[in-house]
């Protein structure tokens, strides 16, 4: 279990985080959402180290996070931030070996997960000749080769067509059924309704609903409207967008 015990993280303008706390188990999606600046991506940087906090602390599997248990964490990254020079497999077997593990072995496991995800047509381009869905595709070999508990992903969906996006959802709704614990940051969140099975809702740094989700008889948007009411307007616009999106862009 990863544990968040009254998390704080001051800015010299603001306060990023103040007291966050919450659980986080295998076979659980979590969907963890909030408006712009709400202190989702503060969370996760706190999770792995990326900044400090002054206040709080965070176990893995009752242990506090160091290098010896970090592999259990995996981030799935903004495809941004990726070598568009490298080959899909170069960059699982690179993440992996930096990570501590034998090359031969990082081998057999790039090519064992490519062919789980069937991704054999992309597994030797590089990342620069793959559309935008592809890429996404591509980096979660990367993010799975280490055969993490926990995963992590900051906005997977953004800058994806719905197809693309219902594909993605579906890869990491079948990574929680063998027993991976998943959580989700999301501006669309009417895409985690069918797929989340826990709902935590931050608003201004502060965590202001933290239960299971139930997708048959709760509804997101109802409850972030209830507990977010002052973005009640800005996200009612956000899913407008969202929703107009055509299919005309890549996967």
């Amino acid at each position: 279990m990863l544990e968040l015990r009254n998390i704080t993280k001051k800015y010299q303008d603001n306060t990023g985080i103040e007291n966050v706390s919450f659980d986080f188990s295998k076979s659980q999606i979590i969907g963890l959402v909030g408006s712009n600046g709400a202190g989702k991506t503060t969370t996760i940087k706190c999770i792995f180290n990326l900044v400090s906090y002054s206040n709080g602390e965070i176990l893995l599997d009752g242990e506090k996070i160091q290098s010896a248990n970090l592999s259990k964490l995996a981030f799935f990254p903004d495809s941004n931030n990726i070598p568009l020079k490298m080959k899909v497999i170069d960059y699982a077997i690179y993440n992996a070996v930096c990570a501590g593990m034998d090359l031969k072995k990082a081998v057999i496991e790039a090519n064992s997960i490519i062919k789980t995800l069937s991704l054999d047509s992309i597994c030797n381009k590089n990342f620069g000749e793959l559309s935008a869905g592809l890429k996404k595709k591509g980096i979660l070999v990367a993010t799975l080769i280490n055969n993490p508990d926990y995963i992590i992903l900051d906005e997977p969906t953004a800058n994806l067509d719905i197809e693309s996006r219902e594909e993605l959802m579906e890869i990491i709704k079948l990574l929680s059924q063998s027993n991976k614990g998943i959580l989700i940051t999301s501006h669309i969140i009417d895409e985690l309704q069918q797929y989340i099975n826990h709902l935590i809702v931050i608003n201004k740094g502060k965590i202001v609903y933290d239960k299971d989700f139930n997708n048959k008889k709760d509804k997101i948007i109802d409850i972030y409207n209830e507990f977010c009411p002052t973005q009640k307007k800005d996200f009612s616009g956000l899913i407008k967008t969202n929703l107009g999106e055509t299919k005309n862009n890549e996967k």
